[in-house]
């Protein structure tokens, strides 16, 4: 049996193939009988679209993707999926096809990030979590492929990042916590090749270095985003920092494995140890009587992440970067420090 194409659609709906594609594309100036009608026979003829025909007058629908790397594992902060959710709806808003792609589909295929997005006919990408070292990253970045970078930055033609002033809120954090006595304070850092890490290393670094505070290397440790591997790494900062009278954690996760650690080694969180964490996940208010946070909101980051790219391929609007806001949430896991008695 032939396959129905949208001209037979057009055909014995009685209107025209740009009616018929507006209708099925969800385009609001279809009357509502109209579409109805249209969206019955396409049905009865079982027309699908071809998602790589040219539609609307010759004008293509965009093809867009979410490449994101380590989305097989766990995401127990909820923020990737967050930032698909927005970027989803964006999709909606705008009425362009959304794909993700995971670099274990580029690595399994023996694919470049090009090659991936060209074999999947992409016109535009979204990118998290790469690794900014790899060449195929820089590849992407300095290709003719719209990109935008969320969470992180690059400068090139065709690539905008999003992201909160990472530096920025990690100053405020530090800041915050030298205010209130705190000398010691230790980093608990998420990955190095990560640009939010470096960015926050600088904003922390920056703080202590203001206030005439010493920065010590051996205070700053590497928890990879991880609770378990954060929770390890408190057991080396405890040796290599004596006395540390605040942590601040790079995201909420490493915050619960360094609170579990410290709990482990008789110290109370905030009595002993002041912890801050980075993200306000759902579960950041339940923590140790509510964790003091920095929060962000990752379907607003992917709802603007997917908004800009349409703009970026379909507008041909150019863009650098785009900061989003962030709020410094104060809990019950900071207090102000206290010199322990001499006994």
């Amino acid at each position: 049996m032939k396959r129905a194409g949208i001209r037979d659609v057009a055909r014995e709906a009685g209107v025209s193939i740009t009616t018929v594609s507006k209708a099925l594309n969800g385009y609001s100036d279809v009357k509502p009988e109209t579409k109805k009608k249209i969206q019955e026979i396409a049905s009865r003829l079982n027309y699908m679209p071809d998602a790589n025909a040219r539609s609307l007058g010759g004008k293509p629908k965009l093809n867009l993707a979410f490449l994101v790397s380590g989305l097989v594992k766990k995401d127990e902060s909820g923020f990737v999926f967050g930032m698909i959710s927005g970027m989803y709806q964006a999709s909606l808003d705008h009425h362009f096809d959304f794909i993700i792609l995971t670099t274990n589909a580029a690595k399994q295929s023996e694919l470049s990030y090009i090659q991936l997005c060209r074999q999947k006919n992409i016109d535009g990408v979204l990118v998290s979590g790469l690794n900014t070292n790899e060449p195929y990253y820089r590849e992407l970045m300095n290709s003719e492929i719209p990109c935008v970078v969320m969470e992180g930055e690059y400068k090139s033609k065709n690539v905008c990042g999003i992201s909160i002033d990472n530096a920025k809120a990690a100053y405020d954090v530090t800041h915050y916590l030298i205010g209130l006595g705190h000398k010691k304070i230790a980093l608990m850092n998420g990955k190095e090749t990560a640009t939010v890490s470096q960015r926050r290393l600088r904003g922390y670094l920056q703080a202590m270095e203001e206030a005439g505070l010493e920065k010590d290397s051996a205070w700053v440790e590497n928890g990879e985003f991880e609770e378990e591997e954060a929770y390890r790494a408190t057991f080396r900062l405890l040796d290599n920092c004596p006395g540390v009278s605040a942590i601040f954690c790079s995201s909420d996760l490493m915050a619960i494995g360094v609170i579990k650690a410290l709990n482990e080694q008789g110290l109370s969180v905030p009595e002993d140890v002041s912890v801050v964490g980075f993200d306000d996940i759902p579960a950041a208010r339940y923590i140790n009587g509510g964790l003091t946070t920095v929060a962000q909101d990752p379907y607003a980051f992917g709802r603007a992440g997917g908004e800009i790219l349409y703009h970026m391929i379909n507008d041909k609007k150019e863009y650098s970067h785009i900061y989003m806001d962030y709020e410094f949430i104060k809990r019950a896991t900071v207090k102000e420090y206290c010199p322990k008695p001499r006994s």
